[in-house]
C-alpha cells in the first residue's frame, strides 16, 4: 500500500427524510432537494465525492460516498455534511456521518 493510499480516509454519508417533511411527504419533491444537489455538486468539484444516491429500498434514503487525503479531516466532513448541505440544515434531510474503512477498491 502506498503512502498515499495509506493517508486517504474514507467517510459515507448516509441520509434519511428529516424532521422537517410531514408524514408521507417526499424528500425529492421539496425544493430544498436542490440545496442537497448543489452539495453534492461541490463535493464532486473538490474532488471529494466518489458515488451519490438513493437507496431503493427505504423512500427518501440515499447514501453518499466522501474519500479524502487528509484535507478535510473529520470534523470538516462533518461540518460540511451538516452544515454546507443546506438540505440538511434546514431538516428536510437528516445526515449520518460514518468514517469507512475500506480494505480493497479498485
Amino acid at each position: 500500500m502506498s503512502d498515499e493510499t495509506s493517508a486517504e480516509q474514507w467517510y459515507v454519508l448516509e441520509h434519511r427524510p428529516g424532521p422537517a417533511l410531514a408524514a408521507g411527504e417526499s424528500v425529492f419533491a421539496r425544493p430544498e432537494f436542490r440545496e442537497h444537489v448543489a452539495f453534492l455538486g461541490r463535493l464532486e468539484e473538490a474532488g471529494l465525492l466518489v458515488a451519490a444516491g438513493p437507496l431503493p429500498d427505504e423512500d427518501g434514503a440515499g447514501m453518499t460516498v466522501v474519500r479524502t487525503t487528509g484535507s478535510p479531516d473529520a470534523q470538516e466532513v462533518h461540518r460540511l455534511a451538516t452544515e454546507d448541505d443546506r438540505c440538511v440544515a434546514s431538516g428536510v434531510l437528516s445526515v449520518r456521518v460514518r468514517p469507512w474503512q475500506v480494505m480493497f477498491s479498485a
